[in-house]
């Protein structure tokens, strides 16, 4: 027979109050009202930097532009386009520069040993059509030249023609190193360059170019700028 003790009535009523003593508690936590969140600390953060605007001077330079016209390799050539250019109320400025360029050469495929002889062949020459220049190379020796191009299109075309006459020429292409001519124009805004560009175009000036200020100080900024003086007229370059 088991003896009673008050001990043992605790022991057994104790899981009984650890629930009731949790339901207590929770019973609190439901009844408190939620705590307010903390304040935020202002968080700050370093802002990018925006871009610096380029000078005033600086930006001009990059939005300049130029038109430049096509290469010349004879003073006859410069003073005929210069002529046509202050015709059409431009200013044009000229750039000068030594550079190699291919020169093609034709000439008589004879070398004569007199004058007279070089003579009387430059005449039949000159009857086919031809320009002939007369070469004296030594006192024994002479020679026909019958052209010197830099373009290959009129070489082209001048070779066509001698084949036509059936008489034997000499034909050499070579670089060399010449005195060239441009003009360009006083920059300006790409709106006011292809605008001259365009009327250069239709003028039937071959080839001028357009390009920026940079671009043209690359190439020729080196070079001394001069407005050239009106040469009066000259009859159309080829």
């Amino acid at each position: 027979m088991f003896s009673f003790s008050p001990a043992n009535a605790m022991i057994k009523r104790l899981p009984t109050i650890l629930i009731l003593c949790l339901l207590a508690v929770l019973a609190w936590f439901l009844w408190q009202k939620p705590a307010a969140a903390p304040d935020q600390q202002a968080v700050r953060t370093a802002m990018p930097e925006m871009p610096k605007q380029a000078k005033a001077g600086d930006e001009q330079h990059l939005q300049l532009w130029r038109v430049v016209t096509r290469r010349l390799v004879s003073r006859a050539s410069v003073n005929t386009l210069d002529a046509r250019l202050h015709q059409m109320g431009l200013t044009p400025i000229e750039l000068s520069m030594e550079e190699e360029v291919t020169v093609h050469a034709f000439d008589d495929a004879t070398l004569y040993k007199t004058r007279e002889e070089a003579s009387v062949a430059a005449q039949l020459w000159k009857e086919k059509g031809f320009d002939v220049n007369l070469i004296k190379v030594d006192d024994t020796t002479y020679m026909l030249g019958l052209g010197r191009l830099y373009q290959e299109k009129h070489a082209l075309l001048l070779q066509q023609k001698l084949k036509q006459t059936g008489m034997a020429y000499r034909y050499q292409r070579r670089a060399v190193p010449v005195t060239t001519w441009r003009f360009t124009f006083a920059a300006s805004d790409r709106a006011d360059a292809q605008q001259l560009w365009q009327q250069l175009e239709n003028s039937g000036v071959l080839m001028p170019v357009l390009m920026t200020e940079v671009q043209f100080q690359q190439l020729y900024g080196a070079l001394v700028l001069k407005p050239h003086p009106a040469t009066g007229g000259g009859t159309t370059i080829r």
